[in-house]
């Protein structure tokens, strides 16, 4: 299994039209991929500021587990560039971004432990 991280840095002012995005729109079309338990997370550090903004910004994580490579593979080919597109034509520089990809080594909820 893989864990699908994307880390997001959103200007405050677009904060909670961001969330509901997140909500409506990218979590039901990862889930139509096969991806699951997305969980959506405020990452606890003092807010910065966006350069390219001047806004104080907050991050968040966004976590979803993917049950195989070619998941993953298509949901990159097939769903995430029109995210990232309407990501970045809803918000532009208010929300940046990067993702990390997870090799799941041991899952306790999954394996029973």
């Amino acid at each position: 299994m893989i864990l699908l991280n994307t880390t997001f840095c959103v200007d405050n002012p677009a904060a909670d039209a961001f969330i509901e995005f997140i909500k409506d729109t990218y979590i039901p079309l990862a889930t139509s991929c096969g991806m699951y338990a997305p969980l959506l997370t405020r990452v606890k550090a003092d807010n910065g500021e966006n350069v390219l903004t001047g806004h104080i910004c907050q991050s968040y994580a966004l976590q979803v587990r993917v049950p195989s490579a070619r998941h993953l593979a298509e949901f990159r080919a097939d769903v995430l560039p029109n995210l990232y597109y309407v990501i970045g034509e809803s918000w532009g520089p208010a929300v940046q971004l990067f993702e990390t990809e997870l090799e799941v080594l041991l899952d306790p909820a999954k394996d029973g432990l």
